[in-house]
């Protein structure tokens, strides 16, 4: 295929140029790379391995707990007792769904990612502390989802405890096997709980089909503008005095970087960090709130930063998603800086999920071939064709091959049009910094204010927009005015 540039037709007898469709047309396809293969998926939580079956007199003959889907999460302490506790319960659910997770594992954001039908809490002596604190937090935080106490009815005080604390009822594990089974056969033909309805926040993924098109450069500035504008209503509302001495701070916006090789958008935000995205894969369970705020590299505007040092080759799909998942729960929003990413499988694990995918390309004719294939590939892994648009980077309206011109021959809708500033970036990004929201005239930023709108438009209603009161009359009108440009 020829790398010419576009060029009108000269009339004479010379052949016209052939089109873009024709070029697309006439490369020949490159071979079909087969779906990829998920590992072996590992859950967040470990579903317990049923046990030996008991004989057929133990098991109530007219109770069917067999082949159940819902999940139900047990709490314990751990020990020889906790052991005994996860086989009698296996004994009970007769191999059924059984999630397993320890008092110090982070219950409570376990719940909020799996969203259990019931949890079940050990309630023993040596617990008992333990158990009293997580069932009150279950009945605060998620008061729809029921709990049930399992231990031993001759422990008087720790059964004393669980009813205290509000539990529908209490399991004795020296009782018959089949008294168990009939209560919780009893919980699960109960309606259904409403779920925990907590909201994740959305994502954004930025990717595309060659490597060098700016996309951490724009991630970078996309994350510190929108953690700007996040941040700037809660920072006006703040009470005078000053937080209170351990108070957990505003998470508002999070950039993970998952292109290769990574660690660019950390010299760009000159945020280095020693946690990086597959230490989070490996440690979710102990990454709460407050481990996200202290763990996560900080930018000095409040941005949170977490980069891939080492590829995740180790990591099953379940866990990249359930991390994803989790942080959605701790932070506003979330940029994913996908980059050319050359792992099909990071994609299939992270881009399905994104609320948002933005393609990047530039107006030459390699750029635009190689995103028709990307586009091909997204769809092989069932990435939602109505979720993605299309950013032309290096724009350039003298060159022939507009904007326009590249969305239809994509059948992208163009989201955006990043000018041509690579000196200028150059310059700024040489000396440690990124264009900051006061560089107004700055074409580059104007452009980046542009999309932090349409973001906060789309999923940040409720923020108040402090930047559209400030803007001119003029100043709208030229934004206007550019926004129509080919």
């Amino acid at each position: 295929m020829s790398k010419e540039p576009f060029v009108s037709p000269v009339p004479g007898d010379a052949p016209a140029a052939p089109s873009l469709a024709d070029l697309l047309a006439a490369r020949a396809a490159p071979p079909e790379r087969p779906p990829p293969q998920a590992p072996e998926s590992t859950p967040a939580l470990r579903r317990s391995t049923p046990a030996e079956a008991p004989s057929a007199s133990a098991i109530a003959a007219d109770v069917d707990l067999a082949g159940l889907k819902v999940p139900l999460l047990l709490v314990h302490a751990g020990f020889s007792e906790g052991a005994l506790i996860q086989t009698w319960m296996q004994h009970v659910m007769k191999g059924s769904s059984l999630y397993l997770a320890r008092f110090q594992e982070g219950v409570i954001d376990l719940v909020l990612d799996h969203q259990p039908y019931a949890v079940l809490i050990q309630f023993d002596p040596c617990c008992i502390d333990a158990a009293v604190q997580l069932s009150a937090q279950l009945q605060r935080h998620y008061p729809q989802i029921p709990r049930l106490a399992i231990g031993r009815a001759r422990h008087a005080q720790c059964m004393l405890a669980a009813l205290r604390t509000g539990v529908q009822d209490f399991l004795d594990i020296d009782s018959a096997v089949e008294t168990a089974q009939q209560l919780v056969h009893q919980l699960l033909a109960s309606p259904p709980p409403l779920g925990v309805h907590a909201s994740r926040a959305p994502q954004t993924a930025i990717v595309s089909a060659r490597a060098g098109l700016g996309c951490s450069l724009l991630a970078a500035h996309l994350s510190a503008h929108l953690q700007a504008r996040l941040q700037a209503p809660q920072q006006a509302a703040a009470a005078p005095p000053a937080q209170a001495a351990g108070a957990l701070e505003t998470l508002s916006s999070l950039l993970i970087e998952l292109g290769h090789p990574g660690g660019d958008c950390a010299l760009y935000l000159d945020t280095p960090g020693d946690f990086g995205f597959a230490d989070a894969v490996h440690q979710q369970r102990r990454l709460d709130r407050r481990m996200a705020q202290s763990a996560l590299a900080r930018h000095a505007s409040g941005l949170r930063l977490l980069t891939l040092a080492r590829a995740p080759h180790d990591c099953a799909s379940s866990e990249v998603q359930a991390l994803l998942n989790r942080l959605g729960h701790y932070f506003r929003h979330v940029v994913l800086d996908m980059g050319a990413c050359d792992s099909p499988q990071l994609l299939k694990d992270v881009l399905p999920g994104a609320s948002e995918v933005w393609v990047v390309c530039d107006q030459s004719v390699a750029s635009v071939v190689g995103t028709a294939e990307l586009l091909k590939e997204l769809q092989v892994l069932q990435v939602p064709h109505e979720r993605l648009r299309l950013i032309v980077g290096r724009h350039d309206r003298r060159l022939e091959l507009s904007a326009q011109q590249i969305a239809r021959q994509l059948q992208l809708p163009l989201l955006a049009r990043l000018p041509e500033r690579r000196r200028e970036l150059a310059q700024v990004v040489n000396q440690g910094q990124l264009f900051s929201a006061e560089h107004r005239r700055e074409p580059y930023v104007q452009a980046v204010a542009q999309l932090v709108d349409h973001l906060m438009a789309a999923h940040h209603r409720d923020t108040s927009h402090p930047g559209a009161a400030t803007a001119s009359p003029l100043a709208r009108l030229l934004q206007r005015l550019r926004n129509r440009a080919p």
